[in-house]
């Protein structure tokens, strides 16, 4: 182990080292052992079903946990170790081609179906995995296993993932979000029962995904591989009832839900993604051609997006550069900028409710697109809603008097101001009835900046948009993954009224405001002319995907004080509720708007029907390997 300890000094994470171990192979020995093997191995192979025959990196990967099914499954896998120690756990695969034994020796294969490994299949290299001598994208898809919770440096793990990965990265995590949460607290009772147990760190869903997104790479498949915490199976040391419990609780759901340690795949996502196609005669044409409204603003005025690395900001900034105009942008420092890399856009990094930020990114701007929001997770305090919504506006609004050329400060609401319709149709003047925090800041922001402007004078239009989708969206990904399912669960006996609208109009409709004359002081709901039902969505995604599904209806009060209960239990853990009022209301709660007043004082024709919109944003979903077409 001399050199193994040589390298400490030198590479700054080597969390490997010890999983290459005959001490740590040990916690997987026996029939358990090799169960749960199974269950990582059956996981990582069906998610690189749609990648045959990828160039695989392992980082840290000399327990040989991966790389001996990989090269059973023909795959070309470099395995990636901290010192020359990680090699030998995996010395009879790169050497001979020799399936390797995990728990030490060598094993022939041992069915028809598994072709022998060859020689030269595996490589192994001895590297710093903070800094891999990889050029980028080097390798179609990139593995992290029983790394990233033991590195302390696990961001910059993540982000030299990233880079060299060319598809797609598969790591695993133990999350807070399962029983895991109450681990921390249990370590030292777990260290006596285990003996070899190292220090972890539990991760939230989002805290991954958040890293990730950094470097341009989204969700896709998320698989927990066991309900019950592995220490217990170990204990048991009994395969049959640990399969059996853990097949109970998969089949109840709650594996999926709240397993742990997590295999999630993520890919790179390009630029492409915000570049939405233009609507054909045909519905759901794929054509990758990004629409381009006319702009009215003169081509080099100075021009100001907040929000501009989310789903929709990011398209509108990139329209507003392709006219011409000087476009400012306001970032957090830690959002990832690397989808607009290629727009001349100025970015201005911090908070939007900072009023230092603020004030530089206003400087001489003519236009202003307040996109920004804060995403509705339970993890977020009331205060940040107030001050990504409501306070972000006033600094906004009064710093646009400063110029006196300003002309459009447009700013992006949502219909989620009226609440749930008790008499759909609703238009432009119907009450507000916010239900959440989001919603009521939203609203207080709306109607903040009326009455400013009003005083003021500022010019000012309201988009309250519907439901936002198309190319690039992940939000409204589950529900299209309900549609491909055999069964579709729908809560209550009501209509579920709904409104989309696609990003793609929805962009142009912000352009259309900002210079329109009869959009000054106005509000405008923007939304397809016509609302569509859950079911009737479902159904056309479950068209396009060959799929045919039975509607299942289920009372809705039980998830309500279901979700309550597990909401007020999961903010006393600190934790995500999987469930809450908010998500439940997706399935109960009417949405249906009269869009008239767009069509009839702005004239604009919405370019994408619903039926075309859902049939693009599927094909498109099929595209990134989230939903797969039935044979």
């Amino acid at each position: 182990m001399l050199q193994a300890h040589n390298n400490l000094d030198a590479f700054p994470e080597t969390a490997d080292i010890e999983t290459a171990s005959d001490d740590y192979a040990g916690r997987f020995a026996g029939a358990v052992g090799a169960w749960m093997l199974k269950i990582q191995e059956v996981t990582v192979l069906d998610l690189l079903q749609d990648h045959p025959g990828a160039a695989i990196l392992d980082v840290g990967g000399g327990h040989g946990q991966l790389a001996v099914p990989l090269c059973r499954e023909h795959y070309p896998v470099t395995v990636v170790g901290s010192a020359e120690v990680c090699r030998r756990r995996i010395a009879a695969l790169v050497e001979t081609g020799l399936p390797a034994d995990v728990s030490g020796g060598v094993r022939r294969c041992q069915t028809k179906t598994e072709g022998p490994a060859q020689a030269g299949q595996c490589r192994f290299q001895v590297a710093n995995v903070l800094k891999l001598p990889f050029a980028d994208r080097s390798f179609d898809t990139v593995l992290c296993f029983r790394l990233v919770t033991h590195c302390a440096r696990w961001e910059e793990l993540i982000g030299e993932l990233c880079r060299v990965a060319a598809r797609a990265v598969i790591v695993d995590y133990p999350t807070s979000q399962s029983l895991n949460c109450v681990a921390p607290r249990l370590f030292g009772a777990k260290k006596k029962l285990e003996g070899n147990t190292r220090a972890f760190r539990l991760f939230r869903h989002a805290e991954i995904a958040g890293a990730f997104a950094r470097h341009n790479f989204v969700p896709g498949r998320r698989s927990g591989q066991f309900f019950l915490p592995m220490v217990l199976h170990r204990r048991l040391k009994c395969r049959p009832l640990s399969a059996a419990m853990e097949d109970l609780l998969r089949q109840a759901g709650l594996v999926r839900r709240w397993g742990s340690p997590v295999i999630l795949e993520l890919r790179r996502r390009e630029s492409a993604a915000f570049a939405c196609p233009p609507a054909q005669d045909q519905p759901g044409s794929s054509a990758r051609e990004l629409s381009q409204p006319p702009c009215a603003i003169p081509a080099g005025t100075r021009v100001l997006v907040t929000g501009a690395t989310g789903f929709t900001g990011a398209l509108l900034a990139r329209k507003l550069v392709r006219s011409g105009l000087e476009v400012h942008a306001i970032a957090r420092a830690s959002s990832n900028l690397e989808a607009l890399r290629d727009l001349p856009i100025r970015w201005h990094r911090g908070n939007v409710f900072d009023e230092a930020v603020v004030a530089e990114a206003t400087q001489g701007v003519d236009y202003i697109f307040h996109v920004a929001a804060a995403y509705r997770e339970a993890r977020h305090a009331d205060a940040m809603y107030a001050q990504v919504h409501v306070h972000s506006t006033q600094l906004l609004a009064r710093a646009a008097l400063k110029n006196p050329a300003f002309k459009r400060f447009v700013h992006v609401s949502t219909v989620g101001v009226h609440g749930h319709i008790a008499n759909p149709p609703a238009d432009e003047l119907y009450s507000m009835h916010p239900g959440d925090i989001y919603q009521q800041t939203k609203a207080d922001a709306e109607l903040w900046l009326r009455d400013f402007a009003q005083k003021k004078a500022l010019p000012y239009t309201v988009i309250r948009p519907a439901a936002i989708y198309g190319p690039g969206d992940t939000r409204l990904l589950k529900f299209f993954r309900m549609a491909s399912r055999r069964i579709l669960f729908l809560l209550g006996r009501g209509q579920c009224l709904y409104h989309l609208i696609h990003v793609d109009d929805l962009t142009n409709i912000m352009i259309l405001a900002a210079t329109h004359p009869a959009a000054r002081d106005e509000v405008f709901i923007c939304g397809n002319p016509d609302c569509i039902t859950l079911d009737q969505m479902a159904r056309i995604v479950a068209g396009e995907l060959g799929n045919r599904f039975r509607l299942v209806r289920l009372p809705a009060f039980p998830f309500f004080m279901a979700a309550d209960v597990c909401e007020w239990v999961c903010r006393k853990l600190g934790v995500e509720p999987p469930i809450h009022r908010r998500r439940l209301a997706f399935f109960t709660k009417d949405r249906s708007f009269n869009t008239r007043k767009l069509r009839e004082k702005l004239g604009y024709q919405v370019r994408y029907s619903n039926e075309a919109g859902l049939i693009q944003t599927t094909r498109w979903y099929c595209e990134q390997g989230w939903l797969k077409r039935r044979s």
